[in-house]
């Protein structure tokens, strides 16, 4: 009973941080990109931005996949094990949340930098579907890939909560 309770209870906390994690991740690349407004552009129906924000969402589900991990009742001992295990997650998450947004928006900044032939951000504003392709492919590209790293990551924070 008291595994179903904190499943419950890890759900919740899955759920709480998610919706958070994806409006920040949503909010944060619109402060990095200033000189376009996200929000308008999905208002108005752009497919290429709204491809994008996608993208971003998902990369941060990616990352933060492995943040939901329970720990062991082993390293924690059955009487402290639901607490432990709901701080473990939330710890992760919220390392991984900050190590995901800085990820995406380096990846994004580092591609624009590097392709300086075309102005990708300029390019989602027209709504160019092509270019959005290419931007969601790179951040989903980044994501799997930080996602192991994030992994690694929150076992070690495990490690410091006990």
């Amino acid at each position: 009973m008291a595994h179903l309770v904190l499943s419950i209870a890890q759900i919740g906390v899955a759920i709480i941080m998610t919706v958070i994690a994806t409006y920040l991740g949503v909010v944060l690349f619109n402060r990095a990109t200033r000189h376009l407004d996200e929000w308008a552009e999905l208002r108005r129906g752009n497919v290429a931005m709204g491809l994008v924000v996608a993208s971003i969402i998902v990369g941060i589900a990616l990352i933060l996949r492995p943040a939901l991990a329970v720990p062991s009742a082993a390293d924690a001992g059955p009487r402290l094990y639901p607490i432990y295990a709901l701080l473990t997650q939330a710890a992760g998450l919220a390392v991984g949340l900050v190590l995901a947004l800085s990820g995406i928006i380096l990846a994004v900044g580092l591609f624009n930098l590097l392709t300086g032939e075309i102005d990708e951000l300029a390019e989602l504003q027209k709504g160019n579907v092509a270019v959005a392709a290419l931007l969601a492919a790179i951040v989903l590209a980044v994501s799997w890939l930080m996602s192991g790293a994030i992994q690694h990551i929150v076992a070690w924070l495990g490690t410091l909560i006990v």
